[in-house]
């Protein structure tokens, strides 16, 4: 069988090895990425939120643990929903939207067909940032010359 032919098995990837990313303060994430989409598994400290951000990618949210507060929709129509464990947000490509942690909370997302996770997230927060950073180094280039 050539490397063409080949089939690729199926991996168990443990807990405790998968990377740990820190998403600001009381987030954790571990994230795996396939060609298609990606799968992480989130601990978010009671009292902590992910930004009020959009993205391409469709995705899913599945509450294992706790109570998170699901918000959708741009400031002015936003409506907020609460999530216990089992219930499952559903997110379509660019909806704004944000989860806060009413409680510690344990919770799986998946991004799909991306992964676009690299860039893809839009957050203001997110945005002034790359804005800084291009004027920076617009400043820069024009100084050197």
């Amino acid at each position: 069988m050539t490397d063409a032919n080949k089939t690729m098995d199926a991996i168990v990837h443990k807990y405790e090895d998968i990377p740990v990313q820190k998403f600001g303060e009381g987030i954790d994430l571990r994230r795996i990425e396939m060609e298609t989409f990606a799968q992480t598994w989130i601990e978010m400290k009671e009292g902590h939120s992910s930004p009020l951000h959009r993205h391409e990618d469709e995705q899913t949210v599945v509450l294992i643990s706790g109570k998170l507060r699901a918000r959708s929709g741009a400031k002015g129509e936003e409506t907020y929903t609460e999530m216990k464990p089992g219930d499952i947000l559903s997110v379509p490509s660019n909806v704004i939207h944000q989860v806060e942690a009413m409680e510690d909370s344990v919770f799986c997302e998946a991004f799909g067909p991306g992964p676009h996770l690299d860039g893809g997230i839009q957050s203001v927060y997110m945005r002034k940032q790359r804005r800084a950073e291009e004027q920076a180094k617009a400043a820069q280039e024009s100084d050197d010359k």
